[in-house]
């Protein structure tokens, strides 16, 4: 379920983007009032502006860009990521391979302190979120092609199976913001599903933090990993193809599914990774607008969209930290 090489999958948004690159003008770009009070907050995103897919910080306005991990100087492969980045209080956890598998690792927020936290040769480790009191994680462990989430005390270590789903399994937790809830992307197995009745290719569904009372969200289906919950619990945000160009477009949708999917980016570009910021205000996701994927902001209206990445590297994955812990 999960990509393993991530660069081949950008391949095929970089020729899409070719096509389109007359028609990415978006003239003046007017900073809002609500990016003005998001100074406190860093965003943190992934880039291969070194050379390797490192974990990166920048302010809101795109700059003070700052790399915070290097997977290059203890890596055992060809080739090493550090991927998935999510942070809570002073701390970043991530997925990297650099000693072959992918595992989870945990650093300061200012990309000191690298440790590993989760050290297992026969599987995957991936995609982890934090709780919202920062004392916990999510991830998806992946073993023979079908992940399941676990949930991690950082303080203990004590790890727990919170899924068991059948076809690939499920992929791409993350906590509701009451800490009560985890929504995640399930791809069931047709004819075996263990929700009778219930078979959707790449749904969301929500499972409570025990692993109980499994449900499937709002009939939705082909979502795109990840998602991203805003921070008043009330609207999730994901990826899925756009009914009109099929390209990868996001879209916003109450969770208590009052109403169907909205789209918010242009559907004439692929743009995927959506993260709501901590007020609610804006989304940052990465979008191939320009050729290649950049860092993007947009107001959850759909105005004000602004690009904070100006390379030609690939610029991905982005979430948000608080600023007065960094040192």
């Amino acid at each position: 379920m999960i990509p393993k090489l991530p660069t081949m999958v950008y391949i095929s948004f970089f020729m899409a983007a070719a096509l389109f690159m007359g028609s990415c003008s978006r003239g003046v770009y007017q900073q809002p009032d609500n990016l003005k009070n998001l100074k406190q907050f860093l965003i943190i995103f992934v880039s291969t502006r070194d050379g390797d897919y490192s974990i990166y910080s920048m302010k809101p306005d795109g700059s003070g860009v700052k790399r915070l991990t290097d997977p290059s100087t203890d890596c055992v492969l060809s080739q090493c990521f550090d991927l998935y980045p999510t942070a809570c209080g002073d701390t970043i956890v991530f997925s990297s391979n650099r000693t072959g598998r992918f595992q989870l690792y945990s650093m300061s927020i200012n990309g000191s302190n690298i440790k590993q936290i989760i050290n297992d040769f026969q599987a995957d480790y991936e995609l982890p979120d934090f709780s919202p009191d920062c004392t916990n994680i999510t991830f998806t462990r992946e073993y023979l092609l079908n992940g399941q989430l676990r949930t991690m005390n950082l303080e203990s270590g004590y790890i727990t199976q919170i899924t068991d789903d059948d076809g690939s399994g499920a992929c791409c937790g993350i906590y509701s913001p009451d800490d009560t809830t985890i929504a995640y992307i399930h791809d069931p197995q047709p004819g075996s599903s263990k929700i009778p009745g219930i078979e959707a290719p790449e749904s969301v569904y929500t499972i409570s933090t025990t692993g109980a009372n499994r449900q499937w969200l709002c009939h939705t289906s082909n979502i795109i990993p990840p998602i991203s919950w805003s921070p008043d619990g009330k609207t999730i945000a994901f990826t899925m193809q756009s009914p009109a160009t099929g390209h990868e477009q996001i879209f916003t949708m109450p969770s208590d599914c009052s109403s169907t999917p909205t789209p918010l980016t242009d559907p004439g570009y692929d743009s995927i990774d959506p993260a709501y910021s901590p007020d609610g205000t804006i989304i940052a996701y990465a979008s191939d607008q320009k050729v290649n994927l950049r860092i993007y902001l947009i107001n959850t209206d759909g105005s004000n969209n602004h690009e904070l990445t100006d390379n030609v590297y690939l610029n991905d994955q982005p979430a948000w930290i608080t600023i007065p812990q960094i040192k």
